[in-house]
């Protein structure tokens, strides 16, 4: 017996020489720390699985600037105009997330949706584990983790003012977007230059001491066939993978 789902999915392989794409602190508070998502029992510290975050905003942030690029109004990621004091909030060029829709809806919003709308974009989770580990994980990716320790003390004594470390990440890793709906060309090149112009953001944080540098060595959009087999009670999945290079060029023209 199996089931099988069709659909398409941008596949993106990528690699940092350091980001920090921290998601708040752990215990204690003097750490800003990966999400972790599984302790790797059996495997010792190293073999921690965590999630990365990040990537998604960074993609809502390329789509932002490269619409405003083109003169052309789209979304912002905040839903507000202005905060409680009346202070402006959003640029120029820029609505309220969702304010689009439905009448008007703008090109970002069509994609990335709101809390008005579903996106059609599901990001595969990426997590990792340490590179210090040997040995090889299907459910994660192996990657370059450290943290970056830093104190000072007070003028003349051994007392610390700021002791605190944040965690950073190196190398390649694989990240998928899934298409949850057959999307037009012009959405579909607007999606793939948004990913293009990805490395011209930085992702996390200290992007202003060298952190965060995305490089892209490709991106290729699919046509996956997904197939999951039950035997004797045992489940096995299956993906067969087709590049669409044509619909990646006549979406890229089309946009």
């Amino acid at each position: 017996m199996n089931v099988s789902r069709n659909f398409k999915r941008i596949k993106i392989t990528a690699k940092t020489a350091i980001a920090k794409p921290g998601n708040g602190q752990i215990g204690g508070g003097n750490t800003k720390n990966l999400l972790l998502v599984h302790n790797g029992r059996g495997y010792g510290r190293e073999g921690k699985r965590y999630l990365v975050k990040g990537l998604r905003g960074l993609l809502n942030h390329s789509m932002m600037e490269l619409a405003k690029q083109k003169g052309i109004e789209v979304c912002h990621s905040s839903d507000k105009k202005e905060t409680q004091t009346g202070e402006k909030l959003l640029p120029d060029a820029f609505h309220p997330n969702g304010s689009c829709y439905p009448e008007e809806e703008c090109i970002r919003h069509r994609l990335m949706g709101s809390m008005k709308k579903q996106s059609v974009l599901r990001f595969e989770p990426v997590v990792i584990v340490s590179d210090n580990i040997t040995g090889e994980f299907e459910d994660a990716q192996k990657i370059h983790i450290a943290t970056d320790k830093r104190n000072a003390l007070v003028q003349g004594t051994k007392r610390s003012i700021q002791d605190f470390g944040e965690r950073y990440i190196a190398g390649e890793f694989t990240y998928s977007i899934e298409l949850l709906k057959e999307i037009s060309l012009e959405e579909m090149g607007f999606l793939l230059k948004s990913i293009l112009y990805m490395p011209e953001l930085r992702w996390g944080a200290s992007g202003n001491n060298g952190a965060g540098k995305l490089e892209l060595e490709e991106v290729n959009l699919q046509e996956v066939m997904r197939t999951r087999t039950v035997k004797k009670g045992k489940v096995s999945e299956k993906e067969n993978e087709k590049n669409l290079w044509k619909q990646m060029e006549e979406g890229l023209k089309a946009w």
